[in-house]
């Protein structure tokens, strides 16, 4: 059974075999034609004239084009340095924490409480705050506060 579409013929062999065909031979104007394509393709394919604006043009914007990237290169490097910058200040403001840390630890281990606590009360006179004397208030902030009056009483 065979169908013919256009100038290609297709041919379909029943069976689990395929023949091999012969070729078709192409027609002579079809031949003419293909080679009238190909002499037309070739003589577009030929270079076009320049004139010096469209060179001046294109390589002010090449000049334009490879400034550009030197600068963005310029600012890259930029970024990377304050990057290594910012690194090594966290690094020295984790080392500055960690001795502020110990030193205050080593300060605190130095006060004695209790002896604050009897020098206060046999020396100088002091005594404990009744429950009628302390009066308590709660700050919303979380932060220090600071007292410009006397607190009111309720």
């Amino acid at each position: 059974m065979s169908q013919r579409r256009g100038s290609y013929t297709n041919a379909y062999i029943d069976g689990n075999t395929v023949r091999k065909t012969a070729p078709q031979r192409q027609r002579p104007d079809v031949q003419r034609r293909t080679r009238q394509v190909r002499r037309e393709h070739s003589a577009s394919r030929k270079a076009l004239p320049v004139n010096g604006t469209a060179v001046f043009f294109m390589g002010m914007v090449s000049l334009a084009c490879i400034f550009m990237c030197v600068l963005y290169l310029n600012v890259q490097s930029g970024i990377s340095a304050a990057r290594t910058s910012i690194s090594s200040l966290k690094n020295q403001i984790n080392t500055v924490q960690s001795q502020n840390d110990a030193l205050n630890y080593s300060i605190n281990s130095y006060i004695d409480t209790d002896y604050i606590y009897n020098t206060a009360k046999k020396e100088l006179g002091m005594k404990q705050a009744g429950e009628d004397q302390i009066v308590t208030y709660h700050s919303s902030d979380s932060g220090y506060m600071v007292q410009y009056g006397d607190i009111p009483v309720k």
